[in-house]
């Protein structure tokens, strides 16, 4: 079954940068409320709802989880001599 259509270009990215700034403040609490109080809860549960909102519109339930940093591998290879570009006025 294909996901909900309620959105289209500009709304969904409003929606989605909206929901993402509510997630960010809710992992914020979370990492300054005590473990178990009724505010950790509470956050949780809307980071989780916001997830859930991730899985429904985007499709991607990880849509809002930060990627793993990558840095270039072994394959760089330097440009070829005669590829050499300068800047002229």
């Amino acid at each position: 079954m294909g996901r909900n259509r309620i959105f289209v270009g500009p709304e969904q990215r409003d929606f989605l940068d909206r929901a993402e700034g509510g997630r960010k403040e809710c992992s914020r609490v979370l990492s300054r409320a005590a473990i178990n109080s009724p505010v950790y809860v509470a956050a949780g549960g809307i980071v989780d709802a916001i997830d859930g909102l991730a899985e429904a519109v985007p499709g991607d339930r990880k849509y809002f989880h930060l990627a793993v940093p990558t840095t270039p591998g072994g394959n760089l290879t330097p440009a070829p001599k005669g590829d050499e570009r300068t800047c002229s006025d």
